[in-house]
């Protein structure tokens, strides 16, 4: 099967449409004056905390504060919660829907992430400092959605800095190359972050993931210390633009 990318951009929008076999599979168009912020990572500030709900607002630096759910928040990145009562749990979630692969999911539940039941109010306060991630842009009223799993993606791999296992896209069906490429990342690996194998892996060598692996982490290291650097609510990292993602996904 052959497949082609087509690009067309104006002063307003970019276009990008996926081919196979001469026949049109996927249209995608992003506005210059309306971009996605999907996949970008921000630095923001905890101001409201609703228990009821079990959902925080952070402000990113954005029109509208993002909306962040309890399990959506990374519970090993919390201190003092044995303090609280509560236990870290290794119930992780291990599988997703079709969109398992990418930063940009946006599935409620984030692979890799450990299943609780901690209150919201256990886990953040208001004024509290945090690093998210957009999941689903802002549609209306509603600001976007975000996680505190981070996800950097690359070509052949995402890196999960805060989670320990590696994981293989479903759509790779074949048991023989999945375990296959599991070893590969056993091998390669860093300790301290996890890994999604994307569907592009499949039948590559190890050193083309040694290659993603070498930048997600060089990226992670320039992150984390942009982190330390930079005031609160504000952009720590923008995913790549529509025509650049279209090539990397």
């Amino acid at each position: 099967m052959s497949s082609e990318i087509l690009v067309n951009s104006n002063m307003r929008e970019i276009r990008v449409a996926l081919t196979e076999n001469n026949q049109l599979a996927e249209l995608f168009i992003e506005h210059q004056t309306n971009k996605g912020i999907v996949g970008n990572i921000y630095k923001g500030v905890v101001t409201k905390v609703l228990p009821g709900m079990q959902v925080a607002f952070v402000d990113m630096g954005l029109d509208k504060a993002g909306f962040l759910c309890a399990n959506n928040v990374d519970i090993t990145k919390i201190v003092d919660l044995n303090k609280k009562g509560w236990e870290i749990g290794q119930d992780k979630n291990t599988t997703s829907d079709a969109e398992e692969e990418s930063s940009s999911s946006n599935e409620d539940s984030i692979i890799g992430q450990i299943n609780h039941k901690i209150p919201i109010q256990d886990l953040l306060e208001e004024r509290q400092e945090i690093i998210v991630q957009v999941t689903k842009n802002p549609l209306g009223t509603k600001g976007a959605r975000i996680t505190n799993y981070i996800g950097l993606p690359g070509r052949y791999l995402v890196y999960l800095p805060d989670a320990s296992d590696t994981f293989v896209s479903r759509r790779i069906e074949d048991e023989a190359e999945r375990e296959r490429l599991k070893t590969i990342l056993q091998e390669i690996g860093k300790p301290g972050g996890g890994y999604i194998i994307r569907t592009a892996g499949q039948y590559c060598e190890k050193s083309d993931f040694a290659l993603d692996l070498s930048f997600l982490h060089r990226l992670w290291d320039s992150l984390q210390r942009k982190a330390i650097e930079t005031s609160p609510c504000n952009l720590l990292y923008e995913d790549l633009n529509l025509t650049f993602r279209s090539m990397r996904d």
